[in-house]
């Protein structure tokens, strides 16, 4: 049976529909597995005017994917376990509302608060002059509104809900990038995945950088809480980082006091013969978490993000595959990270996101990040930090 398909933005042909909901009673599919329902809205109200979202609830998972913002996941929910954190920023902002060169092109910020952003894809990292060019932190693509969604339910051979989209990060004298994108669900599962594809539109050779920003708060963050992944290397970005007993690197010990500053560290990670590979945000407890997947030849460059600050100023750790390192994109160029796509290239990145519900779930992640770990990781002390 084809699956069911309905058309929820096209700006060719001036087309968006403001509200929807599609469920599994008008689907005919009150399944084993429970009831699901997938529902747009657009927001009202202070800087969220205009946003729209897609909520979709599996039957178990629940999560908010925006098409205002780049495609990003803002929440996600299961069994009474929150995947995301507590912002300072509480709306989902519309980007008419954000000056990304604002703050000496940390504008980024004003509307920082999803579990998943994407950083990119002209460029990502910190803001600053590249030649003649003047970049903003993280690029654009995570304010860029989707030019085409449609929504999708198959039916065959697992029941899956799947949005796809496409948005365009293109302007004269620069860059003609398209990011399509699915991103899917099985009927009561506890995860979400996403597939994505960059295009270089133009007929010249384009330099690209993609990051996912996987960010998570409490219940799952806290102190106790761990890092776990296959590591194969990895090094403080700078002398903050560094400042750590590097053996505790991958351990969270709890908000601290005012004054706290970011702790980043760069790894690159062991991985399967298919390039499969996971990081492993183990809650304070052990019985629960939260796991990245990835494929680590398309995304070799991995990011853990701990910024421990006080719960109100924005208590949060980022689990962050990438193409490259977040540094200044003409570091990355020097140092050989980054991609270009010939005309007509694609880059592909496959990720996913599932929350762990139980003790034996979190012991399976272990032991599978266990198997991937083919030797003791490289654990290094001086600061990758590169100055331009």
């Amino acid at each position: 049976m084809p699956p069911y398909t309905k058309v929820l933005t096209d700006s060719s042909q001036g087309f968006s529909l403001k509200e929807w909901r599609f469920d599994s009673k008008e689907a005919g599919d009150e399944s084993r597995k429970g009831s699901w329902s997938v529902t747009k809205v657009c927001l009202a109200g202070g800087r969220q005017e205009g946003t729209e979202i897609v909520e979709i609830d599996n039957g178990a998972l629940k999560f908010v994917v925006v098409p205002t913002r780049g495609m990003c996941i803002w929440r996600a929910e299961i069994q009474g376990i929150r995947l995301g954190w507590d912002s300072p920023v509480t709306e989902i902002v519309h980007p008419q509302f954000v000056d990304l060169t604002d703050r000496g092109g940390k504008g980024w910020l004003n509307g920082f608060g999803e579990l998943l952003s994407r950083c990119g894809l002209e460029s990502m990292g910190p803001p600053g002059p590249d030649g003649a060019q003047v970049l903003t932190q993280h690029g654009r693509i995570n304010y860029l509104p989707a030019n085409y969604l449609d929504f999708q339910f198959e039916r065959e051979p697992t029941p899956r809900l799947v949005l796809r989209s496409a948005v365009d990060e293109s302007f004269m004298f620069g860059p003609h990038l398209r990011l399509t994108t699915e991103i899917s669900t099985e009927i009561g599962s506890s995860e979400l995945v996403l597939n994505d594809t960059v295009i270089n539109l133009a007929d010249i050779p384009q330099e690209m950088e993609s990051l996912y920003h996987i960010n998570f708060g409490p219940p799952l963050l806290g102190a106790g809480a761990r890092f776990v992944a296959p590591v194969k290397r990895v090094a403080p970005r700078d002398a903050r980082a560094a400042e750590v007993d590097m053996a505790k690197w991958n351990l969270y010990v709890g908000p601290q006091s005012a004054g706290y500053t970011e702790q980043v560290y760069f790894a690159e990670l062991w991985a399967d013969q298919q390039g499969s590979t996971q990081a492993l945000l183990q809650s304070p407890d052990g019985k629960s978490g939260a796991v990245v997947a990835f494929n680590a030849e398309q995304l070799p460059y991995f990011t853990l993000w701990k910024n421990e600050a006080p719960l109100k100023t924005g208590y949060v750790t980022g689990l962050e595959p990438a193409t490259s390192y977040p540094f200044h994109r003409a570091v990355e160029r020097k140092a050989g990270r980054l991609r270009t796509l010939a005309p007509g290239g694609t880059h592909e990145a496959k990720v996913a996101i599932k929350a762990l519900l139980t003790e034996a779930e979190v012991q399976a992640s272990l032991q599978r990040i266990n198997d991937l770990q083919r030797e003791a990781p490289r654990v290094e002390t001086t600061p990758m930090d590169s100055p331009l």
